[in-house]
């Protein structure tokens, strides 16, 4: 089985051209799945398989994980075994009546204006306060992560991989290579501008490190800082400035979304700026804006009281 399972692999990686984390993701449930056959069933073939068969693992699976996580591995599952009758390796498909299952809309979580700007506007003084200036070289850095984040609506794994030559300074954007491996242009805000300038010449000062060769956000090391490491800091910089909010830099990146919307900016154009590949996607956004819905309200409704 495992020579199928690295073709599904090979094919994932190089004609859907998914990303690293989908293709690790995709290929992993499958191998629970075929390790699930091999201990509780008498299946030997990919041609004994049968939708019994899928079902008697998601069923075993269905009290474990969440509904968001069984949906990855049905949609994984079938992925698997639709590439293997593209490849006629097998003359039924099990996996035709499985249907997903059905998810609750969870609205993403975001910070306020008044949130962010005291986030971005006191988190140097604090983290100073905090760690003193022999940690400034994480202090100026996870400033700047913190900047980026709202100010660009990067994904995690877009701002690690964001190298100084993708940056036009002088222009006001970064090119960023997103899901699919799809590049795109988004702006930079002048703080954002402003703190890498910062950051940039901290690091060219202490440590003589040219980044013209290499990644923007580093380590002390001068390796890319790692996704794990920015959720760590981001987390941590709202305790830092007394928030005490539990936020991820996805939160951080909802926040840029819904503040853009919330100020006028169109939804084609914030799809364009977040990178998504369905304008749908973006459209969650829409429900967020409940300030701008209740004062349209206010403004038109002719019993609203104004």
């Amino acid at each position: 089985m495992e020579e199928f399972i690295n073709d599904f692999v090979n094919y994932l990686k190089a004609e859907k051209n998914y990303s690293m984390n989908t293709v690790s993701a995709y290929s992993s449930d499958v191998r629970e799945f075929f390790i699930y056959l091999k201990d509780d069933s008498a299946v030997r073939s990919l041609g004994e398989i049968t939708d019994l068969d899928i079902r008697g693992y998601l069923s075993q699976e269905y009290d474990k994980i969440k509904k968001s996580s069984l949906a990855r591995k049905i949609e994984s599952i079938r992925s698997f075994f639709n590439f293997l009758e593209r490849k006629h390796l097998i003359s039924d498909n099990p996996v035709f009546l499985i249907e997903l299952p059905r998810l609750e809309k969870k609205l993403p979580f975001f910070l306020t204006i008044a949130e962010s700007s005291f986030l971005l506007n006191n988190y140097l003084a604090f983290a100073f306060k905090k760690k003193g200036e022999k940690k400034a070289f994480e202090v100026i850095r996870n400033d700047l992560i913190l900047e980026f984040l709202y100010g660009s609506g990067l994904r995690v794994s877009e701002l690690v991989s964001v190298k100084y030559k993708d940056l036009d300074l002088s222009g006001g954007y970064v090119r960023v290579l997103g899901k699919g491996s799809k590049e795109r242009i988004v702006p930079l805000t002048l703080k954002t501008v402003e703190k890498i300038k910062k950051w940039t010449d901290h690091v060219i000062a202490e440590r003589n490190i040219n980044f013209k060769a290499g990644f923007l956000i580093i380590n002390k090391k001068g390796q890319p800082l790692t996704r794990r490491s920015v959720h760590r800091i981001v987390k941590e910089s709202m305790i830092l400035t007394g928030q005490y909010k539990n936020i991820s830099p996805h939160s951080l990146r909802h926040s840029f979304a819904t503040h853009l919307l919330d100020n006028g900016a169109d939804l084609r154009s914030i799809q364009d700026m977040l990178g998504h590949s369905s304008l749908s996607t973006t459209e969650k956004y829409t429900h967020l804006s409940l300030k701008k819905l209740l004062n349209v309200y206010k403004d038109s409704h002719p019993r609203s009281g104004k």
